[in-house]
């Protein structure tokens, strides 16, 4: 039977998706320190998610655009383990002067105002400057698997489309209008009621700006638009994957489900479907039920037996008893219908990862919590 570590090395390239919660950053940690410690690979993990989780995680100090190894000590590793992380004003910064077509037009860009509210406030600029950043990082031939932790999903699928959006607006009427020569428009009878008005709001100086800024802009499309094709093309391939994670049952999972669908209808390749923090095995054990059974049938009279002499011993007792064996049938419930949630509609692997016995704090637990993830028949 194929383990979660085999499903995950079948890829060079892992995407985990999910809603926020779910334990996406550690899970994804987990699988990428495991790997590293089981194969002779050059592991690379990087999180899109803006809390930037993963440092903590990993037990290294803050992480940035650029790789940086974490040290395995003491867990016999075959390969190496690298970590990364998305920051969005350097990311920016450094795909201005990557695609700029010369140092003149990327300092005009670097030192416009109307830059930097665009790179820190924008809506989707984050999802912009990660693809990117990605594109940079998966394609890199020394890495011999990237595993990426996604933004929780009610962006993530925004993130999958970015580099579709950042195609369109390149080809876009609004950059072409954004981008014309300031005295052909004023001079156009279409655009010359607007620009009057908006030099009365905002100022000629201002609209001056702001053709300039998009003039420039513009000059990076070549660069931009390639690689985010190829990144594209890259999410598509079969040796790139998509893991979906969910919490045991609730809204997670209904998420995690409607993620599968958006992945199958974008022909991205979904590889597995984790539920994390599911309950633990043992509770389900034939030694378990066969326990559960002792205390519901015999353990009244061994008790009665044992404390016959002191009846209120006796049936304070026998309540712990019983709420012990209500207990274990309420787990027993929880698990059906966590199973049948989770089965629903899965046509790919499902892991389940019982909830951690101790903290995750260390490369050693979390390699030891991907150690315990146990593949469910459907």
């Amino acid at each position: 039977m194929k383990s979660l570590l085999e499903s995950l090395l079948a890829r060079e390239r892992v995407f985990v998706v999910g809603s926020g919660g779910v334990g996406k950053t550690t899970v994804s940690a987990a699988l990428a320190i495991k790997a590293a410690i089981e194969r002779p690979l050059s592991v690379l993990v990087v999180t899109v998610d803006p809390a930037k989780r993963l440092a903590s995680t990993l037990g290294v100090r803050a992480l940035a655009n650029a790789p940086r190894r974490v040290e395995l000590d003491g867990l016999g590793a075959k390969g190496q383990l690298w970590a990364a992380s998305v920051d969005m004003k350097s990311a920016w910064d450094d795909l201005v002067l990557q695609f700029s077509p010369d140092e003149d037009t990327a300092k005009r860009i670097l030192s416009s105002p109307i830059y930097h509210n665009l790179s820190a406030k924008f809506i989707g600029s984050y999802d912009y400057a990660a693809v990117q950043v990605l594109a940079a990082l998966t394609a890199d031939d020394r890495y011999d698997l990237v595993v990426v932790d996604t933004p929780p999903s009610r962006n993530a699928l925004d993130f999958l489309d970015a580099p579709a959006r950042l195609r369109e607006f390149f080809s876009s009427p609004l950059l072409a209008f954004l981008t014309l020569p300031r005295r052909t428009r004023f001079f156009s009878a279409a655009t010359r009621p607007f620009y009057l008005v908006a030099d009365m709001v905002l100022g000629s100086a201002f609209l001056e700006d702001l053709t300039d800024f998009f003039s420039d802009f513009a000059r990076l499309a070549p660069g931009l638009v390639e690689q985010s094709r190829s990144f594209s093309e890259l999410l598509t391939v079969p040796a790139t994957g998509f893991i979906a994670i969910a919490a045991p049952y609730g809204p997670s999972v209904d998420e995690a489900h409607r993620l599968l669908q958006a992945l199958k209808t974008r022909d991205l390749n979904a590889v597995a479907f984790i539920v994390n923090r599911s309950l633990p095995g043992w509770l389900f054990t034939s030694q378990a039920q066969g326990a559960r059974v002792w205390l519901e049938t015999e353990a009244p009279s061994a008790l009665a037996e044992r404390f016959a002499r002191d009846s209120k011993a006796n049936a304070a007792v026998l309540r712990v008893v019983s709420e012990l064996v209500f207990t274990h049938e309420q787990f027993g419930r929880a698990r059906d219908r966590e199973l049948v949630d989770a089965l629903r509609d899965v046509g790919i692997d499902l892991f389940e990862i019982p909830i951690a016995e101790s903290e995750l704090d260390t490369p050693r637990t979390l390699a030891a919590l991907i150690a315990s993830a146990t593949r469910t028949q459907r």
